[in-house]
């Protein structure tokens, strides 16, 4: 209560009284739906998640849950063939979101034991009625050098890796897939290297898709490359 009461008197200080007023339906909403609120999770961004991250990789950011599901079932697939494994899963986001598809596994890989611990955590407390999947994995590690698991695999890449690791990644899967043939999904969201993908050649882009809504129809709040492996 004593928080509610500063940030109103902030608010009052900062917007005036009318302002104050046309905010509050926003603030409540936000609050009624806010994913870490609602799950007891701790998903969002932080001035201090960057910290001990190498140059190379990208800032952490969590996977929005509606246009997550809507790429995974854009993708028209039976995930129960599939491991869904999260390459730069941060604090795991996008494993909970992966959890309430039936994949075979759900596995994120996290260079910094900090998010890493963190996502472990968030696996631990999110008690969503929809999750299928009950054991969430999460590898602290190099994604470059992960050793993949065998069989069907859905990549999830969001814009984790600049090119030095990217290339690394992408000649880990191709050694992975020469040593085991099988069918690979790369799906790449916010694909700041895409180019490194559409020269791979042993995958083959599958489609690019930039999602809007009602509200933001001239701004899109994602793009997604698809890839598959080549047969």
């Amino acid at each position: 209560m004593t928080d509610a009461l500063a940030r109103l008197r902030a608010s009052l200080r900062k917007n005036g009284w009318w302002r104050t007023l046309t905010l509050i339906p926003r603030n409540i909403l936000f609050h009624l739906t806010d994913f870490d609120r609602k799950y007891g999770t701790n998903t969002g961004m932080q001035a201090e998640d960057d910290a001990g991250l190498p140059q190379e990789h990208e800032g952490y950011e969590g996977a929005p849950p509606r246009l997550f599901h809507r790429i995974v079932r854009s993708l028209q697939i039976a995930p129960s063939r599939y491991a869904f494994i999260d390459l730069g899963s941060g604090k795991g986001k996008a494993l909970l979101l992966a959890s309430h598809h039936p994949f075979r596994r759900v596995i994120g890989v996290e260079y910094n034991a900090r998010l890493n611990d963190i996502a472990t955590e968030n696996a631990r407390l999110y008690q969503h009625p929809e999750r299928k999947v009950a054991n969430i994995e999460t590898v602290c590690g190099d994604a470059g050098a992960y050793d993949l698991p065998a069989g069907d695999l859905l990549i999830y890449l969001f814009n984790p890796f600049k090119a030095a690791i990217m290339e690394r990644v992408l000649a880990n899967l191709e050694n992975a897939i020469r040593t085991e043939p099988r069918e690979v999904l790369v799906v790449y969201q916010n694909p700041t290297q895409r180019k490194l993908l559409d020269a791979a050649p042993f995958l083959e882009p599958v489609t690019y898709r930039e999602y809007r809504t009602k509200r933001f129809r001239k701004m899109p709040i994602g793009r997604v490359a698809v890839y598959r492996s080549r047969t």
